[in-house]
């Protein structure tokens, strides 16, 4: 295994009989002064004194008509911190907003941690936050749908709930979205449409609403151009939920996603083929378009309670870094 978790003596990955690491965010209760850590890139606990200092840490921040952020005063249990971000989405008003960050240098390896939580009534999401390589980057997102990356150019991936076609219960279920030069089409082996290929554990990842989750997720470059030794991972309240490497699982493709379960060892990703593209970007989205719009994979099977007209979703405690960071440590 060419990567490898390094703290407080745990090495390597989590199994069943071991399912969690210790992190970055041991050797710092409530991430009080986590920042300083060496393997630390970003942190924003969003404790700003106003939305407008928020948004100077930021590359760019869509905030549109000022009506999507505001600071709220519900934090994770354990959080020494007195607000979290709430974003609120409106239909006929806006699709959501986002805060994107891009770094100055790149790394092959990029973690993400942050703490989400969503509304009671809270419906499916079209697209969620991002990890992403882009070379030459402008200072703001670029689009990606319908477009197979250039290896020379970008990667981008995402952990985002899907919504199953209306199987799972709201907001869905987490799975990877990803978008790389070896991508698959939808429309099959010739196709020419290219839509983000989805990666989900066997066993679905239900994400619950009202209540506080920790989300981590990683990826991790391949280490020579003509490799396919990239890989990426995520973490549910610091519990492995799925990793997708040389190896690591088994499952077949159905057009564009990998379903895990009975079939042939997965590849691996070769995400990119100049070494110079690097994760560079982390993406706080919150992008509700298509639920708005009504489109058929949003339209809820299972009968649970859904807003899809005012849609809130809070965020708190992130931290990127180049090692695997952990649930939040209870403050001292």
């Amino acid at each position: 295994m060419r990567h490898l978790a390094l703290f407080a003596g745990v090495l390597g990955w989590a199994t069943a009989a071991d399912p969690v690491l210790i992190g970055i965010s041991a050797r710092y209760p409530g991430d009080v002064g986590i920042a300083t850590d060496p393997a630390v890139v970003f942190v924003e606990d969003f404790e700003s004194s106003t939305i407008e200092a928020m948004n100077k840490r930021w590359t760019e921040a869509k905030n549109p008509a000022n009506e999507v952020f505001a600071f709220a005063g519900d934090v994770p249990p354990g959080s020494p911190g007195k607000q979290s971000l709430c974003m609120t989405a409106t239909k006929g008003k806006n699709d959501g907003g986002h805060l994107w960050k891009l770094f100055e240098r790149g790394t092959d390896t990029m973690y993400a941690r942050f703490y989400v939580k969503f509304a009671k009534d809270h419906p499916y999401v079209h697209h969620f936050v991002k990890i992403g390589a882009w070379r030459d980057s402008p200072r703001w997102p670029q689009g990606e749908a319908g477009k197979r990356h250039d290896g020379t150019k970008s990667f981008q991936t995402g952990i985002e709930p899907e919504s199953g076609y209306g199987k799972y219960e709201p907001p869905g279920a987490w799975h990877f979205y990803t978008y790389w030069q070896g991508m698959k089409s939808w429309q099959g082996p010739q196709g020419t449409s290219f839509y983000g290929n989805s990666f989900a554990p066997e066993k679905p990842a239900q994400i619950p609403r009202d209540r506080w989750q920790c989300v981590e997720f990683m990826v991790q470059a391949n280490s020579i151009p003509d490799a396919s030794d990239g890989e990426q991972a995520f973490w549910i309240d610091g519990v492995l939920m799925g990793r997708w490497a040389t190896g690591s699982t088994t499952g077949t493709w159905k057009r564009d996603r990998f379903v895990a379960g009975a079939g042939d060892p997965f590849p691996g990703y070769q995400l990119r083929t100049d070494a110079a593209v690097q994760p560079n970007v982390f993406w706080l989205l919150y992008y509700m378009e298509q639920v708005f719009s009504g489109q058929e994979q949003y339209q809820n099977r299972t009968g649970a309670l859904m807003n899809s007209d005012v849609t809130q979703v809070w965020f708190d405690h992130v931290v990127v870094a180049t090692a695997y960071i952990g649930q939040l440590a209870p403050a001292r």
